[in-house]
Protein backbone atom coordinates (compact mmCIF):
# COMPACT_ATOMS: atom_id res chain seq x y z
CA UNK A 1 0.00 0.00 0.00
CA UNK A 2 1.28 3.42 -1.22
CA UNK A 3 2.53 5.97 1.43
CA UNK A 4 0.43 8.42 1.83
CA UNK A 5 2.64 10.97 3.06
CA UNK A 6 5.41 9.76 0.18
CA UNK A 7 6.34 12.41 -2.65
CA UNK A 8 5.22 11.26 -5.98
CA UNK A 9 8.07 10.43 -8.28
CA UNK A 10 8.18 12.63 -11.26
CA UNK A 11 7.10 9.93 -14.52
CA UNK A 12 9.81 8.59 -16.17
CA UNK A 13 9.98 9.38 -19.85
CA UNK A 14 12.25 6.18 -21.63
CA UNK A 15 13.15 8.05 -24.96
CA UNK A 16 14.58 11.05 -23.14
CA UNK A 17 16.85 8.67 -20.95
CA UNK A 18 18.03 6.93 -24.32
CA UNK A 19 18.68 10.56 -25.65
CA UNK A 20 20.87 11.69 -22.51
CA UNK A 21 22.57 8.03 -22.90
CA UNK A 22 23.33 8.40 -26.65
CA UNK A 23 24.63 11.93 -25.31
CA UNK A 24 27.01 11.43 -22.48
CA UNK A 25 28.03 8.53 -24.59
CA UNK A 26 29.37 11.21 -27.47
CA UNK A 27 30.37 13.56 -24.43
CA UNK A 28 32.44 10.21 -22.93
CA UNK A 29 33.63 9.92 -26.53
CA UNK A 30 35.01 13.34 -26.93
CA UNK A 31 36.75 13.13 -23.93
CA UNK A 32 38.28 9.91 -24.59
CA UNK A 33 39.71 11.34 -28.04
CA UNK A 34 40.93 14.69 -26.77
CA UNK A 35 42.93 12.66 -23.75
CA UNK A 36 44.71 10.47 -25.85
CA UNK A 37 45.95 13.73 -28.10
CA UNK A 38 43.32 13.76 -31.08
CA UNK A 39 42.71 16.80 -32.42
CA UNK A 40 40.10 15.45 -34.78
CA UNK A 41 38.10 12.96 -35.83
CA UNK A 42 34.64 11.93 -37.56
CA UNK A 43 32.02 14.47 -37.41
CA UNK A 44 33.37 16.17 -34.51
CA UNK A 45 32.53 19.33 -35.48
CA UNK A 46 28.41 18.90 -35.96
CA UNK A 47 28.16 16.62 -32.52
CA UNK A 48 29.96 19.59 -31.24
CA UNK A 49 27.22 21.70 -31.84
CA UNK A 50 24.29 19.89 -30.26
CA UNK A 51 25.74 17.94 -27.34
CA UNK A 52 25.15 20.45 -24.30
CA UNK A 53 22.18 21.98 -26.43
CA UNK A 54 20.66 18.72 -25.61
CA UNK A 55 21.00 18.99 -22.28
CA UNK A 56 19.78 22.78 -21.87
CA UNK A 57 17.38 21.98 -23.87
CA UNK A 58 16.08 19.37 -22.00
CA UNK A 59 16.50 21.00 -18.51
CA UNK A 60 14.08 23.35 -20.17
CA UNK A 61 11.64 21.09 -21.16
CA UNK A 62 11.44 20.51 -17.36
CA UNK A 63 11.05 23.18 -15.88
CA UNK A 64 8.69 24.41 -13.19
CA UNK A 65 8.34 27.35 -11.28
CA UNK A 66 7.84 25.39 -8.09
CA UNK A 67 6.75 27.34 -5.22
CA UNK A 68 8.68 30.04 -6.27
CA UNK A 69 12.09 31.05 -6.24
CA UNK A 70 13.95 30.42 -3.53
CA UNK A 71 11.94 27.00 -3.38
CA UNK A 72 13.16 26.72 -7.08
CA UNK A 73 17.26 27.52 -5.71
CA UNK A 74 16.67 24.57 -3.35
CA UNK A 75 15.89 21.97 -6.02
CA UNK A 76 18.99 23.18 -8.36
CA UNK A 77 21.38 23.04 -5.14
CA UNK A 78 20.51 19.82 -4.59
CA UNK A 79 20.54 18.72 -8.20
CA UNK A 80 23.41 20.67 -9.33
CA UNK A 81 25.65 22.90 -7.12
CA UNK A 82 26.34 20.15 -4.61
CA UNK A 83 27.49 17.69 -6.88
CA UNK A 84 29.37 20.16 -8.88
CA UNK A 85 30.78 21.22 -5.22
CA UNK A 86 31.61 17.91 -3.94
CA UNK A 87 32.93 16.33 -7.40
CA UNK A 88 35.31 19.99 -7.19
CA UNK A 89 36.60 19.38 -4.09
CA UNK A 90 37.29 15.94 -4.11
CA UNK A 91 37.87 14.64 -7.57
CA UNK A 92 39.59 18.47 -9.31
CA UNK A 93 41.64 19.29 -5.84
CA UNK A 94 42.13 16.44 -3.38
CA UNK A 95 42.40 13.52 -5.72
CA UNK A 96 45.07 15.83 -7.82
CA UNK A 97 47.09 16.57 -4.92
CA UNK A 98 47.22 12.91 -3.63
CA UNK A 99 48.38 11.78 -7.41
CA UNK A 100 51.04 14.67 -7.98
CA UNK A 101 52.06 13.36 -4.31
CA UNK A 102 52.66 9.57 -5.31
CA UNK A 103 54.02 11.25 -9.15
CA UNK A 104 51.45 9.96 -11.35
CA UNK A 105 50.45 13.29 -12.18
CA UNK A 106 51.79 17.11 -12.24
CA UNK A 107 50.78 18.88 -9.07
CA UNK A 108 48.06 21.17 -9.97
CA UNK A 109 48.42 24.41 -7.66
CA UNK A 110 47.54 26.27 -4.86
CA UNK A 111 45.36 28.15 -7.46
CA UNK A 112 43.12 24.93 -8.56
CA UNK A 113 40.99 25.60 -5.21
CA UNK A 114 39.46 28.69 -6.76
CA UNK A 115 40.46 28.43 -10.51
CA UNK A 116 36.75 27.33 -11.55
CA UNK A 117 36.21 31.25 -10.94
CA UNK A 118 38.30 33.17 -13.40
CA UNK A 119 40.41 30.98 -15.14
CA UNK A 120 37.80 27.87 -15.20
CA UNK A 121 40.15 24.96 -15.64
CA UNK A 122 40.85 22.19 -13.24
CA UNK A 123 41.35 18.98 -13.47
CA UNK A 124 38.20 17.46 -13.63
CA UNK A 125 36.43 19.82 -15.97
CA UNK A 126 33.69 18.00 -17.27
CA UNK A 127 32.07 19.28 -14.13
CA UNK A 128 31.68 22.72 -15.42
CA UNK A 129 28.27 21.56 -16.94
CA UNK A 130 26.84 21.55 -13.37
CA UNK A 131 27.60 25.01 -12.75
CA UNK A 132 26.91 26.17 -16.01
CA UNK A 133 23.50 24.56 -16.39
CA UNK A 134 22.93 26.38 -12.51
CA UNK A 135 23.54 29.46 -13.51
CA UNK A 136 20.92 28.90 -16.68
CA UNK A 137 18.16 27.68 -14.70
CA UNK A 138 18.85 31.06 -12.29
CA UNK A 139 19.24 33.33 -14.98
CA UNK A 140 15.98 31.92 -16.93
CA UNK A 141 13.48 31.85 -13.86
CA UNK A 142 14.38 35.44 -13.86
CA UNK A 143 13.65 36.57 -17.13
CA UNK A 144 10.60 33.85 -16.43
CA UNK A 145 9.39 36.45 -13.89
CA UNK A 146 9.93 39.61 -15.57
CA UNK A 147 8.11 38.10 -18.69
CA UNK A 148 5.42 37.50 -16.27
CA UNK A 149 4.84 41.22 -15.37
CA UNK A 150 3.96 41.82 -18.85
CA UNK A 151 -0.04 41.71 -20.13
CA UNK A 152 -0.90 38.17 -20.66
CA UNK A 153 -0.91 38.45 -24.24
CA UNK A 154 2.64 39.69 -24.22
CA UNK A 155 4.20 37.37 -21.48
CA UNK A 156 5.15 34.73 -23.97
CA UNK A 157 6.22 36.88 -26.77
CA UNK A 158 8.06 39.10 -24.05
CA UNK A 159 9.84 35.65 -22.86
CA UNK A 160 10.65 34.51 -26.31
CA UNK A 161 12.71 38.47 -26.82
CA UNK A 162 14.05 38.54 -23.13
CA UNK A 163 15.55 35.02 -24.00
CA UNK A 164 16.74 35.98 -28.00
CA UNK A 165 18.49 39.01 -26.00
CA UNK A 166 20.16 37.21 -22.95
CA UNK A 167 21.49 34.83 -25.35
CA UNK A 168 22.36 37.01 -28.19
CA UNK A 169 23.87 38.87 -25.26
CA UNK A 170 26.30 35.96 -24.42
CA UNK A 171 27.34 34.82 -27.68
CA UNK A 172 28.39 38.29 -28.39
CA UNK A 173 30.85 38.18 -25.41
CA UNK A 174 31.95 34.98 -27.04
CA UNK A 175 32.81 36.87 -29.94
CA UNK A 176 34.47 39.11 -28.32
CA UNK A 177 36.74 37.02 -26.32
CA UNK A 178 34.86 38.64 -22.97
CA UNK A 179 34.81 36.38 -20.31
CA UNK A 180 32.48 36.26 -17.51
CA UNK A 181 33.12 34.51 -14.28
CA UNK A 182 31.57 30.90 -13.44
CA UNK A 183 30.82 30.11 -16.98
CA UNK A 184 27.95 32.40 -16.64
CA UNK A 185 28.63 33.58 -20.38
CA UNK A 186 27.62 29.94 -21.04
CA UNK A 187 25.16 29.88 -19.37
CA UNK A 188 23.44 33.15 -21.10
CA UNK A 189 24.33 31.76 -24.81
CA UNK A 190 22.20 28.37 -23.63
CA UNK A 191 19.03 30.08 -22.08
CA UNK A 192 17.30 30.29 -26.31
CA UNK A 193 17.81 26.26 -25.96
CA UNK A 194 16.27 26.39 -21.93
CA UNK A 195 13.74 28.69 -23.41
CA UNK A 196 13.44 26.26 -26.96
CA UNK A 197 12.36 23.18 -24.27
CA UNK A 198 9.89 25.17 -21.99
CA UNK A 199 8.00 26.22 -25.02
CA UNK A 200 8.15 22.40 -26.55
CA UNK A 201 6.72 21.25 -23.39
CA UNK A 202 3.91 24.01 -22.82
CA UNK A 203 2.85 24.06 -26.79
CA UNK A 204 3.75 20.63 -28.54
CA UNK A 205 3.03 16.54 -27.47
CA UNK A 206 7.12 16.34 -27.28
CA UNK A 207 6.74 14.30 -24.45
CA UNK A 208 3.59 12.34 -25.69
CA UNK A 209 2.63 9.52 -28.08
CA UNK A 210 0.80 11.95 -30.86
CA UNK A 211 0.30 11.46 -34.45
CA UNK A 212 2.84 13.22 -36.19
CA UNK A 213 5.26 10.40 -34.25
CA UNK A 214 5.49 8.66 -37.92
CA UNK A 215 7.58 11.46 -38.85
CA UNK A 216 10.00 11.11 -36.25
CA UNK A 217 12.84 9.30 -38.20
CA UNK A 218 12.60 11.25 -41.03
CA UNK A 219 12.74 15.02 -39.20
CA UNK A 220 15.05 13.89 -36.99
CA UNK A 221 17.31 12.71 -40.07
CA UNK A 222 16.72 16.49 -41.92
CA UNK A 223 17.94 18.12 -38.51
CA UNK A 224 20.64 15.56 -38.25
CA UNK A 225 21.88 16.49 -42.34
CA UNK A 226 20.77 20.41 -41.62
CA UNK A 227 23.35 20.48 -38.86
CA UNK A 228 25.70 18.75 -41.15
CA UNK A 229 25.87 21.39 -43.70
CA UNK A 230 25.78 23.97 -41.32
CA UNK A 231 28.73 23.01 -39.12
CA UNK A 232 31.95 23.90 -41.16
CA UNK A 233 33.25 25.96 -38.10
CA UNK A 234 34.33 25.43 -34.46
CA UNK A 235 31.86 25.77 -31.66
CA UNK A 236 32.94 25.70 -27.53
CA UNK A 237 30.25 25.66 -25.23
CA UNK A 238 32.64 25.49 -22.03
CA UNK A 239 34.85 28.44 -23.80
CA UNK A 240 31.74 30.11 -25.13
CA UNK A 241 33.95 30.26 -28.57
CA UNK A 242 31.94 30.39 -31.43
CA UNK A 243 33.21 30.91 -35.23
CA UNK A 244 29.93 30.04 -36.77
CA UNK A 245 27.16 33.10 -37.17
CA UNK A 246 24.66 33.40 -34.64
CA UNK A 247 21.70 31.95 -36.60
CA UNK A 248 23.24 28.85 -37.55
CA UNK A 249 25.24 27.70 -34.15
CA UNK A 250 21.63 27.84 -32.71
CA UNK A 251 19.59 26.23 -35.47
CA UNK A 252 22.38 23.28 -35.13
CA UNK A 253 21.84 23.05 -31.53
CA UNK A 254 18.38 22.95 -31.94
CA UNK A 255 18.28 20.61 -34.89
CA UNK A 256 20.69 18.47 -33.51
CA UNK A 257 18.67 18.27 -30.02
CA UNK A 258 15.58 17.59 -31.78
CA UNK A 259 17.25 14.75 -33.88
CA UNK A 260 18.85 13.27 -30.98
CA UNK A 261 14.95 13.73 -28.70
CA UNK A 262 13.32 12.03 -32.09
CA UNK A 263 15.36 9.73 -33.07
CA UNK A 264 15.16 8.42 -29.50
CA UNK A 265 11.48 8.72 -29.03
CA UNK A 266 10.68 6.34 -32.28
CA UNK A 267 13.62 3.96 -30.95
CA UNK A 268 11.93 4.18 -27.59
CA UNK A 269 14.90 2.31 -25.07
CA UNK A 270 18.19 0.69 -25.87
CA UNK A 271 18.71 -0.74 -22.25
CA UNK A 272 22.24 -0.49 -21.01
CA UNK A 273 22.38 3.13 -22.92
CA UNK A 274 19.07 4.14 -21.88
CA UNK A 275 20.49 3.44 -18.07
CA UNK A 276 23.32 4.96 -18.37
CA UNK A 277 21.31 7.98 -19.68
CA UNK A 278 18.87 7.81 -16.41
CA UNK A 279 22.47 8.02 -14.06
CA UNK A 280 24.28 10.13 -16.74
CA UNK A 281 25.22 12.50 -14.19
CA UNK A 282 27.26 10.05 -12.11
CA UNK A 283 29.23 9.49 -15.45
CA UNK A 284 29.72 13.11 -16.20
CA UNK A 285 31.30 13.77 -12.73
CA UNK A 286 33.44 11.18 -12.74
CA UNK A 287 34.28 9.28 -15.92
CA UNK A 288 37.07 11.66 -17.06
CA UNK A 289 38.95 10.37 -13.94
CA UNK A 290 38.25 6.98 -15.32
CA UNK A 291 39.65 7.52 -18.92
CA UNK A 292 42.43 8.84 -17.43
CA UNK A 293 43.26 5.70 -15.16
CA UNK A 294 42.69 3.14 -18.08
CA UNK A 295 45.33 5.16 -20.46
CA UNK A 296 47.46 5.78 -17.51
CA UNK A 297 47.21 2.05 -17.04
CA UNK A 298 48.06 1.11 -21.19
CA UNK A 299 50.95 3.34 -21.36
CA UNK A 300 52.44 2.18 -17.91
CA UNK A 301 52.36 -1.49 -19.95
CA UNK A 302 53.51 -0.77 -22.94
CA UNK A 303 50.82 -1.90 -24.55
CA UNK A 304 50.76 -0.02 -28.38
CA UNK A 305 47.92 -0.58 -30.50
CA UNK A 306 46.90 1.77 -33.17
CA UNK A 307 45.41 4.82 -32.14
CA UNK A 308 41.59 3.36 -33.58
CA UNK A 309 41.87 0.13 -31.04
CA UNK A 310 43.10 2.31 -28.54
CA UNK A 311 40.16 5.13 -28.12
CA UNK A 312 37.73 2.01 -29.03
CA UNK A 313 38.86 -0.18 -26.27
CA UNK A 314 39.34 2.85 -23.30
CA UNK A 315 35.95 4.47 -24.64
CA UNK A 316 34.52 0.61 -24.15
CA UNK A 317 36.38 -0.36 -20.94
CA UNK A 318 34.94 2.87 -19.50
CA UNK A 319 31.40 2.55 -20.40
CA UNK A 320 31.32 -0.87 -19.08
CA UNK A 321 32.68 0.18 -15.64
CA UNK A 322 29.77 1.85 -14.86
CA UNK A 323 27.74 -1.22 -14.89
CA UNK A 324 29.39 -1.80 -11.46
CA UNK A 325 30.19 2.00 -10.74
CA UNK A 326 26.53 3.29 -10.96
CA UNK A 327 25.16 1.11 -8.24
CA UNK A 328 27.84 2.03 -5.79
CA UNK A 329 27.14 5.18 -6.48
CA UNK A 330 23.78 4.90 -5.91
CA UNK A 331 24.20 3.13 -2.65
CA UNK A 332 27.19 5.33 -1.13
CA UNK A 333 26.71 8.85 -2.96
CA UNK A 334 22.98 9.44 -2.95
CA UNK A 335 23.11 13.06 -1.69
CA UNK A 336 26.45 14.23 -3.91
CA UNK A 337 24.81 12.56 -7.47
CA UNK A 338 21.42 14.13 -7.49
CA UNK A 339 19.34 10.51 -6.20
CA UNK A 340 18.68 12.31 -2.84
CA UNK A 341 18.09 15.73 -1.88
CA UNK A 342 20.13 17.69 1.41
CA UNK A 343 17.83 20.73 1.69
CA UNK A 344 14.51 19.84 1.93
CA UNK A 345 11.59 21.11 -0.35
CA UNK A 346 8.43 21.47 -0.67
CA UNK A 347 6.68 18.65 -2.42
CA UNK A 348 5.45 19.21 -6.01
Amino acid sequence: MPNPNQTPEKPRYAFVDLAKGLCIMLVVWHHVASTWGLDTYPLKLPLSTFRMPLYFFLSGLFFKSYAGFFDFCLRKINKLLIPFTFFYISTSCILAFVLAHFHLRPSPGCSVWYSFIWQEYFPNFPIWFLLGLFWTNLIFYGIYLAAKQLPPKFSNAGLVVLSLAVGGLGFFLGRKGINLPMFMDTAMTAIPYFCAGHFAFRYTALLKPNKLDKLNIPLALLGFGLVYLLSDSTVSYVQNHFQLPFWSTYLCGLSGALGILLLSKAIKKIPLVSYFGRYSIMILVTHGWVQWAIIKILWECHIHWSKNASLAFVFVVTMLLYLGLIPLMKKFMPHVTAQKDVFKVKSN
